[in-house]
């Protein structure tokens, strides 16, 4: 079978944009968490859990913190008891909900 000669560009393409989506936002290690918690920059990830508990109910899947476009905004993605997953983002300075969505 033969690969038209289009999907190669198309490959190529696309990875360039790669760095451009990365670059979106800068991911925060633990370290730096715990030393934003610390100064008062931001709020404990517990903290916002118990906030939102009605949001966050079933299994935690995954969180990220982020800093985008000058925020610190957590994303967490849920498996609720229903099956569904959600993904929320949560401004991590003040706990106020930004996004809920969700997943197919």
């Amino acid at each position: 079978m033969k690969i038209p000669l289009i999907f190669p560009a198309m490959v190529v393409g696309m990875t360039s944009l790669l760095p451009v989506a990365a670059a979106a936002g800068d991911r925060i290690d633990q370290d730096e968490a715990r030393e934003l918690v610390q100064r008062g920059e931001m709020l404990p990830l517990t903290e916002l859990l118990e906030r939102h508990a009605d949001r966050t109910a079933g299994h935690l899947l995954d969180v990220d913190l982020e800093r985008e476009h000058g925020r610190l905004v957590y994303e967490i993605e849920v498996l609720g008891s229903d099956g569904r997953v959600r993904e929320f983002e949560l401004d991590a300075r003040d706990g106020r909900l930004l996004k809920e969505e969700l997943e197919d």
